[in-house]
């Protein structure tokens, strides 16, 4: 039986299952979040849970080895917004 991928959340920095987390990725240089993961480039991945966002938020590190790149603060609030945005969503269809 073949085991599932595993990544390890930028925000808890917990392994879990590559599909049970959101996708943060690189795009022409600009980080966008990749609910898809279908993003060619470099990509870091998020639990989808708020503690995770939040603790990837505040972070003190400004470069992710999983991206290469720094990611300041308003980048990761960005993030986080669409982060927020979709989990409120997900909620009120359940």
């Amino acid at each position: 039986m073949a085991k599932s991928p595993e990544r390890t959340c930028i925000g808890c920095m917990k392994r879990d299952a590559k599909a049970s987390m959101i996708r943060i990725a690189i795009v022409n240089g600009h980080v966008e979040v990749d609910f898809e993961a279908r993003r060619a480039g470099r990509g870091g991945y998020l639990h989808p849970a708020l503690e995770c966002v939040e603790r990837f938020v505040g972070l003190k590190i400004k470069v992710f080895r999983a991206l290469r790149r720094k990611i300041d603060r308003p980048e990761r609030l960005e993030i986080a917004a669409a982060i927020k945005l979709r989990l409120d969503r997900n909620s009120k269809v359940e």
